[in-house]
């Protein structure tokens, strides 16, 4: 007999353009018996059995038509690069009728048999189904990590890029994808069910809310729970409404990878649960993200998921041999020893690091075999050139590429002043605090070098002989800080309360400075009034001035030492935070 084919809403001629699928009226399209090459089907006949040998498509892109004999799945070309499965739409009551005499004629067993047939049938058209209409991934988990070596490692979005916008945020996935990389999505449950994008199962750290996050109705965190991101990307941010999970797959599912992480015990069944119920073409583009001691590995394996299994510094090797065989890559943390590091990539498993803020961070674990970089700032760490000369701290959001000694912790992000001093910053943390400015860096110099100006001054003056300043030259945006062994060496600007200016450079691994040049005697700071200054390295020499005022200069001081391209602010040996110094109108140039 011959099966309809079409007449249903899902059946109609359709281009895919992008990641739409638009309606095609009035278009002509052949029938095949593969999806590729095969046998062109021309037995057809239209809706009146009038005998056809291609169909077209009704005025609003509708397809109907009749197939050869006994055929029951077919392919239609429409002449847009690919051709559509079309499954006969009278198949079940076709396949219910054999049923029905299969069942008379066998009894019990024969029904058993006959319903497994009816769900293998139905499971089977559910696949074709989501081939057809749910999108595609453009770049698929395989083909992102296939690729991916030490020498050019692929870099995620940890937390949306958390480190530079409110972190799981609509405006922190988007701004990441734009820029193609990765997302990282972690979620909670709420106590209606509806799964949220949020590291904490708590509201406390990142919101405006406290309390668990299950203790929360969908309509009380969807009106009511903002982000507070302001205390560590500034006070230019507009606060941000949590988003729900399904809404990021909606809008993100195929075009990056994800890597989907139920964080709370409770989270983990319904995102399971929504996964096989609405995005059974997930595995292409989400990888499952897990601590080793989850017990959800085999669930996300049994459906074809790629797994990144992450781990402590105590996970054992026993630990590991055990969940090896769900284990896709494997996560490591910055905080590993050299040695664990090649361990884990000694397994052979592409391995991912995490967190990672400096760039000093990515030569180190790639240099130990590491292939991806878990970032919260992926645009600063995954390039090498400076992003900006001169400062717009007026506009009071973090710059890319900031990174304070301590990451991702409010007490030491770069503090912007509101009114009336709006466009100054300050380091809220001492002593011995600092400031990478990474968006800066590497500077590019000139034939002649470079120059870095800013203004500075204290709000209150600290005692007599503490100071503040910047360093710079630096090879490394690893952290620095005064009185500090630090891991690269450098120079050191320093304008003391009683008005002494001097250089100092610094070696790695030394605790103390040396001083190169004379000590400069200024005028007095004046509590709250601005103070300039200018930094001139050129391929010989290092000179220090201060521009208030005239001749206070260190004069060209030859030394080669450092001409690393690293510099930051710093608070110097100032041990109040109320005494702290503040910066505006950072300008660098080259000579």
């Amino acid at each position: 007999m011959r099966h309809l084919f079409g007449g249903t809403t899902s059946d109609y001629a359709m281009q895919q353009v992008g990641n739409q699928l638009l309606l095609r009226p009035a278009v002509n399209g052949t029938v095949w018996d593969a999806v590729v090459g095969g046998v062109q089907l021309t037995d057809l006949t239209d809706t009146s059995g009038v005998p056809i040998t291609s169909v077209v498509s009704a005025s609003d892109g509708s397809v109907t038509f009749y197939g050869p004999e006994e055929v029951t799945a077919c392919y239609v070309d429409f002449g847009f690069g690919r051709r559509y499965t079309m499954i006969a739409s009278d198949i079940a009551s076709t396949v219910s009728a054999k049923l029905s005499g299969l069942v008379a004629a066998a009894g019990d067993d024969a029904t058993a048999k006959a319903n497994a047939a009816q769900d293998a049938a139905i499971a089977s058209a559910a696949v074709s189904a989501a081939a057809l209409y749910l999108p595609n991934a453009i770049t698929t988990v395989d083909s992102l990590i296939g690729a991916a070596t030490p020498v050019a490692p692929r870099f995620f979005a940890h937390r949306g890029g958390g480190m530079v916008r409110p972190e799981h945020t609509l405006i922190g996935y988007r701004n990441s994808a734009a820029m193609g990389f990765p997302l990282e999505v972690s979620v909670n449950v709420d106590a209606s069910g509806e799964l949220w994008c949020i590291h904490d199962v708590t509201l406390d750290r990142t919101t405006n809310r406290t309390g668990a996050l299950n203790t929360y109705t969908t309509e009380e965190v969807g009106q009511q729970v903002l982000t507070n991101s302001r205390p560590m990307l500034g006070a230019g941010w507009a606060e941000q409404r949590l988003v729900p999970l399904r809404q990021v797959l909606d809008e993100f599912l195929g075009k990056v990878p994800i890597l989907l992480e139920p964080k709370g015990n409770d989270s983990v069944v319904p995102t399971q649960q929504m996964l096989d119920a609405s995005y059974p073409h997930a595995p292409r583009s989400v990888i499952w993200k897990a601590h080793i001691g989850t017990a959800s590995l085999p669930w996300a394996k049994s459906r074809g998921y790629r797994t990144w299994v992450y781990l402590d510094a105590g996970t054992s090797d026993a630990a590991i041999d055990a969940k090896d065989q769900y284990i896709d890559y494997y996560g490591v943390q910055t905080t590993f020893t050299d040695l664990r590091v090649q361990q884990i990539v000694a397994r052979g498993k592409p391995v991912f690091c995490w967190p990672v803020y400096r760039r000093s961070q990515v030569a180190r674990v790639t240099g130990l075999g590491v292939v991806g970089i878990m970032a919260s700032d992926p645009r600063y760490v995954s390039t090498s050139a400076p992003q900006r000369t001169a400062s717009r701290w007026d506009l009071q959001i973090k710059e890319s590429g900031g990174t304070p000694t301590i990451d991702y912790d409010n007490t030491y992000a770069l503090a912007f002043a509101p009114a009336p001093d709006v466009g100054w910053v300050s380091i809220a943390a001492v002593p011995n605090q600092s400031f990478g400015l990474g968006t800066y860096c590497p500077i590019s110099p000139g034939a002649g070098g470079y120059r870095i100006s800013f203004d500075m001054k204290f709000k209150v003056l600290p005692a007599s002989t503490l100071h503040g300043g910047i360093y710079f030259g630096k090879q490394s945006d690893d952290a620095y800080r005064f009185g500090t062994a630090n891991a690269t060496g450098g120079y050191h600007l320093v304008l003391r309360a009683n008005g002494q200016m001097q250089l100092n450079k610094h070696a790695a691994g030394s605790t103390t400075g040396t001083q190169i040049g004379s000590t400069i005697a200024t005028s007095v700071p004046v509590a709250d009034a601005a103070m300039s200054f200018q930094v001139d390295v050129t391929p010989t020499t290092v000179e220090v001035r201060r521009t208030d005022g005239s001749g206070w200069t260190t004069g060209p001081v030859a030394d080669t030492a450092f001409r690393g391209g690293y510099f930051g602010l710093s608070n110097g040996s100032v041990t109040d935070v109320a005494t702290r110094p503040y910066w505006r109108n950072l300008v660098v140039t080259q000579l």
